[in-house]
């Protein structure tokens, strides 16, 4: 199955990366801010909900926990409060390291004179600044689609739709990446093979349900 995977990947015109959970070890980091900042507010989201709606925009997490909890949407007020706790909280944390796999995997594509996009719902300019500065030599900001570009996050498949549109390439040209469900039915949803990355807490099962076509557990398993 190995050969089977890197020969489809070597078939594509272009890979669409995921950031947090696929190119940089930094959910882990994130569903912990995410629980402790709703659990200041007296809320509990703790963090196998974080993953499991890990894609989503911060404005449209804060509004799923609302209507989970309080049946309600959250005020523009709320939404800024938690969100600048979550912030808070994060900062405090070490910066996130680059998964080799990521580095490695991009440096092949590179050779094979594969197109590298990124696809991701973060929108703040801090990680989007390291992701230029960890992967210079592969990620360009023109190759970026990040909560900014879009008005639906995923699941909704305007981020995959949007990385087509700027990129040129149809669906079957490209592939994804991505580790966590509601980006993988983004992408699937925008017609797109899915590779599915489980790095992080998440049975694998939940991933081939969402509609991963492959799941691993490393990118290091990839050798193009």
């Amino acid at each position: 199955m190995q050969k089977g995977i890197n020969d489809i990947i070597l078939g594509m015109k272009g890979v669409f990366f995921d950031m947090d959970g696929v190119l940089y070890d930094s959910m882990g980091a994130h569903a912990d801010a995410w629980s402790k900042a709703f659990l200041h507010f007296g809320i509990d989201f703790p963090p196998e909900m974080v993953y499991l709606n890990e894609g989503r925009t911060a404005q449209s997490t804060i509004n799923l926990v609302f209507q989970q909890n309080e049946d309600r949407l959250a005020t523009d007020f709320e939404i800024e409060q938690i969100y600048s706790k979550k912030t808070e909280i994060i900062a405090a944390y070490p910066e996130a390291v680059p998964f080799g796999g990521a580095l490695a995997l991009m440096a092949n594509l590179k050779m094979e004179g594969k197109a590298i996009w990124v696809v991701t719902g973060s929108s703040q300019d801090k990680y989007l600044e390291a992701l230029l500065l960890d992967f210079k030599e592969f990620v360009t900001a023109d190759r970026i689609i990040s909560g900014k570009n879009v008005t639906h996050g995923k699941p909704h498949p305007e981020p995959y739709l949007t990385a087509l549109h700027r990129s040129g390439f149809l669906a079957h040209e490209v592939l994804v990446i991505e580790n966590a469900p509601l980006g993988v039915e983004s992408a699937k949803a925008a017609g797109i093979f899915t590779l599915a990355v489980n790095t992080g807490i998440l049975e694998d099962n939940i991933l081939w349900e969402a509609g991963a076509d492959i799941v691993i557990r490393d990118l290091s398993e990839l050798n193009l």
